[in-house]
């Protein structure tokens, strides 16, 4: 990180780090304690699909294709994360050959992409 101070945080269970549709303004590393990210949709008002645990990242997505978030996170154990501002994130993405931020910024325009189908060979 640039600063070199890392942004230590804590939440209790039930806690929302983040809700779909924010604008993202940091993205966040899992020091201890787990996240379950949901999304609204059509169907279902709060469909939970992934929990985030010790070591993950939650929130990159967004700061990398600058967009809205796409998913709530909800504090599920308490949790103690490391925040990651949108300064630092731009620079350590800047450091990387233009090839690979190409690469990493287009990977996550095809994840985001509803017609983008994934299947397992």
């Amino acid at each position: 990180m640039a600063d070199n101070a890392p942004n230590k945080k804590s939440f209790k269970a039930g806690h929302v780090i983040f809700r779909q549709g924010d604008i993202a303004q940091s993205c966040f590393l899992v020091s201890a304690g787990e996240l379950d990210l949901s999304r609204a949709d059509s169907d279902v008002l709060d469909k939970k699909f992934a929990k985030v645990i010790k070591g993950e990242i939650v929130g990159e997505m967004s700061m990398i294709g600058d967009t809205p978030r796409t998913a709530t996170a909800t504090v599920l154990q308490d949790v103690e994360l490391v925040e990651i501002s949108r300064d630092d994130f731009e620079a350590q993405l800047g450091r990387l050959n233009p090839f690979m931020q190409r690469l990493i910024r287009l990977i996550v325009q095809r994840l985001r992409d509803p017609t983008t189908t994934l299947t397992r060979g």
